[in-house]
């Protein structure tokens, strides 16, 4: 609990920050960097991370690759949920971001998966987070 304490703590004061950074352009730079790291995105501290760093590069293979690793941790790692809970607090968009890669990229099969999750495994506390990932997964 601790360190959920100082991830909030610190979110908070770089909110302000992750909003600057996303109205600069994406130099061709970042964009190969971000294409390199999507591939590694398996938990939702490092997705936040390079939301963070990459998020104004959000387009075409990179955003695909920011669909396919919030999918397979909505449909295959549901037990940190609280994890994204935490991380969306802070206001910065990370929520939104999350939201919108849940889309039509991804397979029929994982899209069920995580309206399954959402609705019927949704952890004490989640409640609103769940029912927008529900929504976002049926596709309404």
């Amino acid at each position: 609990m601790p360190r959920l304490i100082a991830v909030l703590v610190l979110m908070f004061g770089i909110s302000a920050f992750a909003r600057d950074a996303a109205k600069r352009p994406c130099t061709k730079s970042e964009a190969m960097q971000a294409e390199k790291e999507v591939d590694s995105l398996n938990d939702w501290s490092h997705v936040y991370r390079s939301y963070r760093k990459f998020s104004r590069c959000d387009d075409g293979a990179i955003g695909e690759g920011y669909s396919d690793a919030i999918g397979k941790l909505l449909a295959n790692d549901w037990a940190h949920l609280h994890h994204l809970l935490a991380l969306t607090i802070a206001g910065d968009g990370f929520q939104q971001f999350v939201l919108k890669h849940i889309d039509e990229s991804l397979p029929h099969d994982t899209l069920v998966r995580i309206s399954s999750n959402a609705r019927s495994k949704c952890p004490a506390g989640t409640q609103r987070l769940c029912n927008l990932i529900a929504t976002a997964a049926s596709g309404k």
